[in-house]
């Protein structure tokens, strides 16, 4: 049954706070009405300055002014991440060699490979649903653990990383934009330069709401991305961003 309109606001409001961004279809599935009348809604939020109105829905108006920490964005864990990870899991391959970076998506991923593999990474939570998966090959790198980010680093773990032969690194942006993919940590940035590098194939794993975020420090330049898997269809404009032989996939 459909809500009056201001029961209706209240609760977008409300998914808003949590998960800063909404599409019509969360907003139709949600309060439940119609795409006509989800579309009146948003329009009619964004007029109000109660949101930001943008192309496929909406998103709160301190968008893109910060990053969210790990834990946050693992309690908005959303349907378009799961996809985004089965994606992933799809180029996967048995007996491969993989370097897997510490992403909420990327977690998701982690919990899903069932394959006889060869896993590197310095994800503490990555490690932890690897590690339950006896056909799983584990490396942790060691070093001190950044508790808010949850990954470890040591410099050594650079040289370490130059010395591997990766089938593919699977790489999670925090922000991308002309000219690279950034990270909130130089260390972090850091570890997947290394890892991109000594990579036949680079994979990153991205939502398109990271081409709105900025990040510090650039860890990989778009000319190194082999595949991008991305939650949505990407702009025109930001495809011209990227080589042309890039394979773009989109979680679904």
């Amino acid at each position: 049954m459909a809500m009056y309109r201001e029961k209706r606001f209240e609760e977008i409001k409300r998914l808003l706070a949590v998960r800063n961004e909404l599409s019509i279809d969360d907003i139709m599935k949600a309060v439940g009405v119609s795409r006509d009348t989800a579309r009146r809604d948003i329009v009619a939020l964004d007029a109000q300055g109660i949101a930001r109105r943008t192309r496929g829905g909406l998103v709160s108006l301190n968008f893109g002014h910060s990053i969210p920490s790990y834990s946050a964005r693992l309690k908005r864990f959303s349907t378009q991440k799961t996809k985004m990870a089965k994606a992933a899991l799809s180029l996967i391959k048995p007996g491969g060699v993989y370097f897997i970076d510490d992403s909420t998506t990327l977690l998701k991923l982690s919990q899903s490979i069932r394959h006889p593999v060869t896993v590197y990474t310095h994800s503490l939570d990555n490690a932890i649903a690897l590690s339950v998966e006896e056909q799983v090959n584990l490396h942790l790198f060691g070093g001190k653990l950044d508790h808010h980010a949850r990954f470890f680093f040591e410099p050594t773990m650079l040289e370490t990383l130059r010395r591997i032969a990766f089938d593919a690194a699977f790489i999670g942006a925090t922000a991308i934009a002309e000219d690279g993919v950034y990270f909130s940590y130089m260390e972090d940035a850091q570890v997947k330069q290394a890892a991109a590098l000594s990579a036949r194939q680079v994979v990153v794993v991205s939502e398109t709401e990271k081409f709105q975020i900025e990040a510090p420090y650039r860890g990989l330049e778009l000319g190194q991305i082999s595949t991008l898997i991305t939650d949505k269809k990407l702009s025109a404009s930001q495809k011209r961003w990227f080589a042309p032989q890039i394979n773009f996939i989109v979680g679904s």
